[in-house]
């Protein structure tokens, strides 16, 4: 998959997103938690300082006493992390929990109304950083009042730790979610390309002929590019049938001249002008040679656009063989066809059974004794035993025209002629040696089906 995928564009915005998306739901969560746990431990201390609201008391003296201890084990812990403290700002008398051992919390010197609650981060024993909740509480000592400071605090790395073992949870599980999700938008992408899938096969249909136009009814929205090319298919169909008519009337329009031409020939070479006879019968053949040429290779390009059809390679050799082989020369030609019976292409029979006509007359005009077609693979071989051509020579065979002996007779069109029907369905054919002498000629078929309509072995 390349980058310039449009389902790899899709999937990458679409990961990308997914990624942003739960990285921010991830922190959010995380940020909600994180409140959520801090309001729970606020209330939780309030309530240890509510409970030493109700059990402090200032005596005579002026001294502080705690009636009944906290019920929670960690305030009689050294260092536990849950601490306690009574103060007194004007005496600088203090109450403080077993937990705090000799440290003293030092409150901020902020203006403090009574049964209003603070909160503030401050440094407690052991390097912690606490997490404080203090509230003032107005006492009545003799005649007058006394304000008491009473606070509650955690180690905030209790807070932090529930943090981090929070935030490990939902990283999974948010990255399970990810995967789910990828996999999800990877399926949904699918379904959405679908329809171009059923277009490039409706293309390709249309390419090999068996439908004239993309017959895709869906979704709507690629209806007015399947609409444009149709418009565009049709107009091809149009210029082609144009084109075909008027080399078909140009054809025919020449035909009456070169007659002409012939005929002035022959009565030139009855008067005995022979040398300008021959040069006008020359002219005239060549003439007519093209244009049948052109008139046959348009009718390829035709058919090769039109339809598709199904052919039986064996069956069109054997057939083309069978013909052959009742020629005079045929009859002394030892003939092998090596071709596996399943093996089809896509030219049509007509096609098929002219471009093996040319290639085995050809090798059938050469070949002293025998003559070899068989199936390599996906590819046709046919072989004489004939005195071959040259490796300077082999480039120039298939060339229209092109005659390497101008003692046999011929046009040299036959392997032009191949050659063309080749090109036309997307072919090829290559020429070599035959060991130790001979003419080696190797098809590449357009198609090779089996039976089934997958790539056959010939």
């Amino acid at each position: 998959m390349s980058a310039k995928s449009l389902r790899l564009r899709l999937f990458v915005a679409a990961a990308v997103s997914i990624i942003i998306a739960l990285f921010i739901a991830g922190m959010a969560l995380v940020g909600i938690f994180e409140r959520y746990v801090a309001r729970r431990i606020s209330a939780e201390l309030d309530t240890y300082v509510r409970q030493l609201a109700a059990n402090v008391s200032v005596s005579s003296d002026g001294s502080l006493q705690l009636s009944r201890s906290l019920a929670d084990p960690r305030f009689d812990q050294p260092l536990s992390g849950l601490y306690w403290q009574v103060g007194d700002d004007s005496t600088s008398v203090k109450l403080r929990s077993r937990s705090l051992w000799d440290h003293v919390i030092e409150l901020p010197d902020d203006p403090l109304k009574p049964g209003i609650v603070h909160r503030h981060d401050l440094p407690g024993p052991n390097g912690e950083t606490l997490f404080v909740s203090e509230r003032g509480i107005i006492y009545t000592v003799g005649d007058g009042t006394r304000l008491l400071r009473i606070m509650a605090a955690v180690n905030r790395a209790e807070i932090v730790d529930a943090r981090s073992a929070f935030t490990s949870d939902v990283a999974l599980s948010l990255a399970i979610l990810a995967v789910v999700l990828l996999v999800a938008a990877w399926g949904q992408i699918a379904i959405g390309l679908r329809p171009l899938e059923a277009v490039r096969r409706s293309v390709n249909a249309v390419r090999a002929g068996e439908q004239k136009a993309i017959t895709v009814k869906e979704p709507e929205e690629i209806m007015p590019l399947v609409a444009e090319v149709n418009s565009l298919l049709e107009a091809k169909a149009k210029t082609i049938e144009t084109a075909k008519a008027r080399a078909a009337n140009l054809a025919h329009g020449l035909k009456t001249p070169l007659t002409v031409l012939a005929t002035d020939a022959e009565r030139l070479r009855r008067k005995g002008d022979t040398e300008i006879a021959d040069e006008l019968q020359d002219l005239a053949f060549g003439m007519r040679r093209h244009i049948d040429r052109e008139l046959s290779r348009a009718r390829l390009h035709s058919a090769a656009a039109s339809a598709k059809q199904s052919t039986a390679i064996r069956e069109v050799i054997v057939g083309v063989v069978r013909t052959l082989s009742r020629s005079p020369k045929g009859t002394m030609i030892s003939w092998k066809v090596e071709v596996a019976s399943g093996a089809r292409t896509n030219l049509p029979e007509e096609e098929a059974t002219e471009l093996f006509g040319v290639l085995l007359d050809n090798a059938l005009k050469w070949s002293r004794s025998t003559i070899r077609v068989a199936g390599e693979g996906p590819y046709i071989v046919i072989e004489d035993d004939g005195p071959g051509v040259s490796p300077d020579q082999l480039t120039r065979l298939g060339q229209r025209g092109i005659r390497l002996d101008e003692s046999t007779e011929g046009s040299g069109l036959g392997l032009s002629i191949a050659a063309d029907i080749l090109e036309a369905y997307g072919g090829e054919m290559t020429f070599g040696t035959r060991e130790p002498h001979g003419l080696r000629v190797v098809i590449a078929l357009p198609a090779i089906l089996d039976r089934s309509g997958r790539a056959a072995q010939c």
